[in-house]
């Protein structure tokens, strides 16, 4: 059916369709605007990933996340509760990144995820100094020995579920310390810059020795809430900005001042 419109009428609605067409195109092919993101800690201490010093926060994941941040242009606002409500945040959109996120699939069904991990937790046994105690990978061939870790963490599970083993639950790293020292156990169980760095506040850092390989490692992301209309545009733009920041000798730095194992090093 032919139109009844006159020609110039008919060019100028298609000069206006993709003029749109063009407009909307350009606004979705623009990087992401630098912008303050509302970011989520827990609400405890957790050295070396993130603790307060002298009023300050410090931390191998939050100088990660302010130097990959900075070079993005976005500017980080923390916001610290106890974790579970900031899940539900994330959930809301009252929070819109967390640093230090392990990724499962029911978390995914409200984070948008980084491409790759800018940290790990892992978890290493650790003995007396001098305790001539090997470690070839297999739990099992320790199982004459007694263990002791901090109550309510995860080791992975291998050793979570290890029920053959003669397990000690304690309250915190520095009791860990105290009676591994003590002999209660023979071994500990602990996250090692975590255990360095409280050994090293009470002197003892010469008194462990760290058992390889690892037993568990757990790699961190940044995550996204799907609430934010950009969060697939903020993952991406961050999982680059990581991969970059990662070849670098400032993030091999800041792995080293806080006693993380360097990857290749």
């Amino acid at each position: 059916m032919m139109s009844l419109l006159p020609v110039n009428m008919l060019s100028n609605s298609r000069w206006t369709v993709l003029s749109i067409l063009l407009a909307l195109f350009m606004w979705f092919a623009l990087p992401v605007q630098a912008k303050e993101l509302k970011v989520g800690l827990g609400e405890l201490d957790y050295p070396p990933f993130y603790f307060v010093k002298d009023g300050t926060l410090h931390g191998a994941a939050i100088e990660i996340a302010r130097q990959v941040s900075k070079k993005l242009g976005h500017t980080l606002v923390f916001k610290r509760y106890p974790f579970a409500r900031l899940q539900a945040m994330l959930k809301q959109g009252k929070i819109e990144l967390m640093i230090l996120y392990f990724k499962t699939p029911d978390r995914q069904k409200d984070a948008v995820y980084t491409d790759l991990p800018h940290i790990y937790e892992s978890s290493h046994l650790f003995t007396v100094k001098g305790a001539e105690i090997s470690f070839g990978g297999a739990l099992a061939d320790l199982n004459s020995y007694s263990f002791g870790n901090v109550r309510g963490y995860s080791h992975g599970k291998d050793y979570d579920g290890a029920d053959f083993l003669n397990k000690h639950a304690v309250r915190n790293e520095q009791t860990l310390l105290r009676m591994l020292i003590g002999g209660r156990f023979d071994i500990a169980v602990g996250n090692k810059p975590a255990i360095l760095m409280y050994a090293r506040q009470k002197g003892l850092d010469d008194k462990i020795t760290f058992l390889t390989p690892t037993i568990d490692e757990g790699p961190n992301y940044f995550a996204f809430s799907k609430a934010r209309r950009d969060a697939e545009e903020l993952a991406k733009e961050f999982s680059f900005a990581v991969q970059e920041f990662i070849d670098t000798g400032e993030y091999r730095q800041i792995l080293e001042k806080y006693d993380f194992d360097v990857p290749g090093g």
